[in-house]
């Protein structure tokens, strides 16, 4: 299937990241009923390794995979060890991430969900999980032709709902309203932030935060510089959730920069990213040590130059 044919999936997944309803829900799904997806995969470990170097020389392209070798679908697994079966709408999502796979298969989604169904150890599937990052539960009674489509469980519409506020509101309002947004957040960090988080929730599930969740620091540290750092809530705080949202701001020429400390798969583990105002995403790496974040903030511009 052509990423074109999958460009309708890809504009769902994100109408269900604005608005997380059940209607966007279905529609989703059923558009991925009828569709094929990019699953990565691995060869088996008894594979020829001069067969696995040809292939990989080809990577990019359509490729048949060499009778008598039986790729095994690759595994994302969380921080709190549970293991997803990643698919992707076209080869661009599924190499969006910092990790590479040998090899990328087209299965229909329907077989998809069989591989899910019948492996206990796997919860679920996420849906270009290094962009749009849908998680979908998949019902193991795979024999049950009465089975139920995926659907979300409450701690997915809560990642999907706080993910939305870091990843687009957030940096949306800043980038638009500059000054006048960091105003707002200076007034009343608590309010402003709340009022993003309930436009994210859907309307099955009610915003669990409150103003007093929120917590506004900033530095003036020179006349073209101020930085702030803002402490989002403890709760529901997984893996590619931002615990803390860090801004540099020049008062001179108005300009923001958007950065996002992001939680990763291992306890302890954080990694720095920048949102840029065409939507894309920068990765700096680890991220500071929690307390420090201002400071580097606030040398931060200095070290990218040297």
């Amino acid at each position: 299937m052509s990423n074109l044919e999958n460009k309708e999936l890809e504009q769902l997944a994100s109408l269900l990241r604005k608005e997380n309803t059940k209607e966007h829900l279905d529609r989703l799904v059923k558009c991925l009923e009828k569709s094929n997806l990019y699953v990565p995969a691995a060869f088996p470990p008894d594979t020829d390794p001069a067969l696995i170097r040809k292939i990989a020389s080809a990577a990019g392209k359509e490729q048949k995979i060499p009778e008598g070798i039986s790729p095994r679908p690759a595994v994302l697994q969380n921080n709190q060890g549970k293991r997803f079966l990643p698919v992707f709408t076209s080869q661009e999502q599924a190499i969006k991430g910092d990790q590479q796979f040998p090899l990328i298969l087209t299965i229909p989604f329907s077989t998809c969900l069989d591989l899910v169904g019948g492996d206990e150890t796997i919860e679920g599937i996420i849906l270009n999980a290094f962009d749009q990052g849908i998680p979908l539960n998949v019902n193991k009674n795979t024999g049950d032709q009465n089975a139920q489509p995926p659907q979300l469980t409450e701690t997915q519409l809560h990642a999907i709902a706080r993910q939305r506020v870091e990843a687009e509101l957030l940096p949306e309002m800043l980038f638009e309203k500059r000054s006048e947004a960091i105003h707002l957040l200076r007034e009343d960090c608590g309010f402003q932030m709340l009022q993003l988080y309930k436009e994210a929730y859907p309307e099955l599930l009610p915003c669990p935060y409150e103003e007093d969740d929120f917590d506004f620091l900033s530095i003036n540290a020179r006349e073209d510089l101020t930085v702030i750092r803002i402490t989002m809530p403890s709760q529901h705080i997984y893996a590619g959730i931002c615990p803390i949202i860090l801004i540099r701001w020049n008062p001179l020429d108005d300009s923001i920069r958007y950065f996002a400390v992001v939680k990763g798969e291992n306890a302890g583990e954080a990694q720095l990213f920048e949102a840029l105002p065409d939507g894309s995403k920068r990765d700096f790496g680890a991220a500071p040590a929690d307390g420090s974040e201002l400071q580097y903030m606030i040398d931060f511009e200095d070290e990218r130059k040297a």
